[in-house]
C-alpha cells in the first residue's frame, strides 16, 4: 500500500481536478475556429458545449464503470481520453474530427469527475480530508486559469495548436498511476436489497445546481453590466482573474472548517446572497460589481467542499459515490441552464434591466439559508 500521506500522493489526487473544467479551455479561440473552418456561429459554439453533454452522461455511468474496472483504472482511462482525445484537432483540424475530439474529452472528464472526490473521501479523514476537499475545489479554478492562459499562448502559433493544452492530462495520468493506490468501490452483495438514496441527497443536488447556475449567471452578465457603466472597462481581464478568489477560498477552507464547521457552509451561502445584492444595487459603481463577482467566486469554494465532506452522514458505502456523481451532474446542469434561467426571469418579471435576475437569486438563497438552518437541527445539512 502506497503512503497516502506523502506529498506526491496527495498532489497526484488533487491535480486531476485541474482537468475537470478543461472543456472551457478553448472557448476563447472559438472565433478563430469559426473563421478558419468557415462554419456558422452556432456550429462553432457547439464545439464548446458538446463536451458537457458527454460529461453529464458519463458521470451517470461512471459508478458502474468504476465497479467493473476499478477506480484507479477509471481515472487513468479518463485522463488518457482527455489527453489524447482532447488534443486530436492539433493534428487534424477537420470539423468532424474536432467534434469527435470533444466527445472523447467529455467522456474522459465524466469518467473521473466524481472519483476526484471519492478518492479523497475514501483515503482521508478529519481535518486532512476537509483541507484536501477545499484544495481540490481550488484546483478546478487553478486549472481553468492555467489552461485558458496556455490556450491563449498556443493560438498565437496556430489556432488548432490551442487544443494541445489537453496533453497536460497525460503526465497527470502517469503521476496518478505511479503514486495513488488502487481502490474498489463498495459493492452491494448480490442477494442484498438495493440501498435507496436518502432524499436529502436530492436537496443537495438541487442546491449545487442553483449555486453553479448563479455563479455562471454572474460571470455571463458581468461584462454587459460593466460595459453599460464604463464602455472602456476590460471585463475579460477581471473575469480571467476571478478564479483567484475561488483558489484562495479553497485553500482557506480546511483551516476555517476546523473552527467553524457548518459555519463555513452558512458563510458560503451568505457570500452568494451578498454577491447578488452587490450586483443588483451596483448602480454606476464598477467596484460594487467587482465585489459581487468576488463573492460569487468565493461561495462555491466553501459550500461544495462542506457538502462533499458531510455526504457520508446520509449515505452508506454503496451509495456515497452515486450521491457524489449526482451532485456533479447537478453542477453541470446548473452551468447549462444559467443563461436560460436569466432569460426566463427577465421574461416573467418584464424587466428590461440586466440586473433583475440577481434580486431573484438573492431571495432564493436567502430562503435556502433559512431552510438550511432549520434542517441543521435535524441533521439534514
Amino acid at each position: 500500500m502506497k503512503n497516502t500521506n506523502s506529498l506526491l500522493t496527495k498532489s497526484a489526487i488533487l491535480l486531476i481536478s485541474m482537468m475537470l473544467t478543461s472543456s472551457q479551455a478553448i472557448n476563447g479561440v472559438i472565433p478563430q475556429i469559426r473563421d478558419a473552418l468557415g462554419i456558422t456561429e452556432s456550429q462553432a459554439e457547439f464545439i464548446g458545449t458538446l463536451p458537457s453533454i458527454m460529461i453529464v452522461t458519463f458521470i451517470y455511468f461512471s459508478n458502474a464503470i468504476a465497479e467493473k474496472i476499478g477506480m484507479k483504472t477509471s481515472v487513468i482511462l479518463g485522463l488518457t481520453f482527455v489527453g489524447i482525445g482532447g488534443s486530436l484537432p492539433a493534428v487534424s483540424d477537420h470539423y468532424a474530427m474536432i467534434l469527435f475530439s470533444r466527445i472523447l474529452l467529455g467522456i474522459g472528464i465524466g469518467l473521473f469527475n466524481s472519483l476526484a472526490v471519492s478518492y479523497i473521501n475514501l483515503l482521508y479523514n478529519g481535518s486532512i480530508r476537509a483541507a484536501m476537499l477545499g484544495i481540490r475545489n481550488s484546483m478546478e479554478s487553478l486549472g481553468q486559469m492555467v489552461l485558458i492562459f496556455l490556450a491563449g499562448v498556443l493560438v498565437n502559433t496556430r489556432w488548432n495548436y490551442s487544443f494541445l493544452v489537453y496533453a497536460v492530462a497525460l503526465p497527470l495520468a502517469v503521476l496518478f498511476a505511479w503514486r495513488v493506490p488502487a481502490l474498489e468501490l463498495e459493492k452491494r452483495p448480490v442477494n442484498e436489497k438495493k440501498s435507496r438514496l436518502d432524499p436529502r441527497v436530492f436537496l443537495l443536488v438541487l442546491f449545487s445546481l442553483l449555486l453553479v447556475l448563479n455563479q455562471i449567471a454572474v460571470s455571463i452578465r458581468f461584462a454587459a453590466i460593466a460595459k453599460a457603466i464604463d464602455p472602456n472597462i476590460h471585463a475579460s481581464l477581471y473575469l480571467s482573474l476571478t478564479p483567484l478568489a475561488g483558489i484562495l477560498a479553497g485553500f482557506a477552507f480546511g483551516f476555517a472548517y476546523r473552527y467553524l464547521n457548518v459555519g463555513t457552509f452558512y458563510i458560503g451561502i451568505l457570500t452568494i446572497i451578498s454577491g447578488n445584492l452587490f450586483f443588483f444595487f451596483s448602480g454606476n459603481s464598477v467596484l460594487m460589481l467587482l465585489i459581487g463577482l468576488f463573492f460569487a467566486s468565493f461561495s462555491g469554494a466553501w459550500c461544495l467542499p462542506y457538502i462533499f465532506d458531510n455526504i457520508e452522514r446520509f449515505t452508506d458505502p454503496t451509495t456515497v459515490t452515486t450521491a457524489t456523481s449526482l451532485i456533479f451532474i447537478g453542477c453541470n446542469f446548473g452551468n447549462f441552464f444559467s443563461a436560460i434561467s436569466m432569460a426566463l426571469i427577465d421574461k416573467l418579471s418584464g424587466s428590461t434591466t440586466l440586473k433583475a435576475p440577481f434580486a431573484v437569486f438573492a431571495v432564493i438563497f436567502a430562503a435556502v439559508l433559512l431552510f438550511s438552518v432549520r434542517f441543521r437541527r435535524k441533521n439534514a445539512v
